[in-house]
């Protein structure tokens, strides 16, 4: 067993009123992103199968070729690999982001050690 504790962890910060904590293991990366109001997450697409939790707060997401949905705490979204995805943060709030296979790139950027 590996324990981290997220406010001793280097935030993935490069996006303005979002950082994020992220863990890998096994074939999966999870983030633990807080998220300010007015935060915008363009729209972009990864090669990952993503499932993301909402804690709490309330988020507008986009994704290519459906209308956009108002998620709020309980609200599971999975996104497909390779689907156009953004949001917009109407209320700040927490979210938990699944993905597989593991996020490379986020390793690299965060230092991440096996």
């Amino acid at each position: 067993m590996r324990v981290f504790k997220c406010g001793e962890m280097k935030l993935k910060d490069d996006r303005p009123l979002a950082k994020a904590a992220a863990v890998h293991g096994a074939g999966l990366s999870m983030t633990r992103w807080e998220m300010e109001t007015g935060a915008e997450l363009s729209d972009h697409s990864h090669p990952h199968a993503q499932i993301s939790f909402v804690v709490s707060g309330r988020y507008s997401f986009r994704s290519e070729g459906r209308a956009p949905y108002e998620a709020s705490a309980g609200d599971f979204l999975i996104f497909e690999p390779n689907e156009p995805h953004g949001a917009y943060v109407l209320e700040g709030g927490v979210m938990i982001d699944a993905f597989c296979p593991e996020r490379e790139d986020f390793k690299r950027e965060l230092g991440w050690e096996d």
